[in-house]
């Protein structure tokens, strides 16, 4: 009979237990493979640059992979698994069903432009150069449940680089362009990183001690050193007459500045304050330059 009881209070501890851990559970998202639109892959074909898009293509896939993961959110769905599935729903003709993640992660890549301007100042002996790389590309995120898009952006980064030779320079190959490219692919795959983020698992407030607040963004999410965010707490569900579409009310309740950045969380120092508390939603306000940036 004891033996019983104890069973008893076990399976009654473990009902209670349960629903907890379900919470605590990460949202799954799977990432499809990177691609550029066919009418930018076109163009860059014909212009005989195609394997410079392949590279940039590569690059996103991995940065935007290696970033999202470190925002430490998701459970990220293996990316073989999810292109196996994202073609064979693509063969039979239907629309994305991963049954495994909860969300969907689909970029494409419209624009591209490595350009490279040359000027010659004689009197100097001396050639000017400078390369401009411009990426954008458009992350979209679908729900899987509904299948419906809750989130679509256009993301856009302009990287330069100059350089001042004399006649005599021997001339460097690969290394100014790479550097230069993979800057422009780390900035979009960071922007698409703390997009997703904030969509699906809105950064929050996990504690307040005094004037001092803990942000649950780590130093892989985007956050930095100076930024300023607001602070809101939520309301109740509002339902936009015309469509139907539901969102929560958000009210306005102060702003933080980030006084240093962990790889667990961040702290911020309130600035205002009308009713921060615990559990409240924080959005960036104004950023910082990064100091990496030239």
């Amino acid at each position: 009979m004891k033996f019983g009881r104890y069973l008893l209070l076990l399976v009654t501890l473990l009902g209670v237990m349960a629903p907890a851990t379900r919470a605590q559970e990460k949202k799954s998202l799977a990432i499809t493979k990177i691609a550029a639109t066919d009418a930018l892959s076109a163009r860059m074909k014909k212009q005989g640059v195609g394997l410079s898009l392949d590279s940039v293509l590569q690059a996103l896939d991995s940065q935007v992979y290696d970033r999202i993961l470190n925002t430490r959110r998701f459970q990220i769905l293996e990316r073989s698994d999810a292109d196996a599935l994202a073609t064979e729903a693509g063969a039979a003709g239907g629309a994305f069903n991963f049954n495994q993640a909860d969300y969907i992660l689909t970029i494409r890549v419209d624009s591209f432009n490595d350009r490279m301007e040359e000027r010659k100042l004689a009197s100097l002996g001396k050639t000017i150069r400078a390369r401009t790389i411009e990426l954008s590309a458009v992350a979209k995120v679908t729900e899987v449940s509904t299948q419906r898009a809750v989130a679509s952006a256009n993301f856009r980064v302009s990287k330069r680089d100059s350089e001042s030779r004399s006649a005599n320079t021997t001339e460097r190959v690969g290394e100014g362009s790479d550097d230069l490219m993979i800057q422009a692919v780390g900035e979009i795959a960071q922007k698409v990183a703390m997009r997703v983020a904030d969509v699906v698992s809105p950064a929050r407030i996990l504690a307040k001690r005094g004037s001092v607040v803990t942000i649950n963004r780590n130093d892989e999410s985007g956050i930095k050193v100076g930024q300023v965010w607001e602070v809101m707490i939520l309301g109740e569900d509002l339902v936009d007459p015309d469509t139907g579409d539901i969102t929560r009310e958000e009210v306005f309740v102060g702003t933080v500045k980030v006084t240093r950045v962990s790889p667990q969380n961040s702290q911020a120092q309130i600035i205002e304050d009308t009713g921060i508390d615990k559990g409240a939603v924080v959005r960036l306000l104004e950023d910082v330059e990064d100091d990496t940036q030239e």
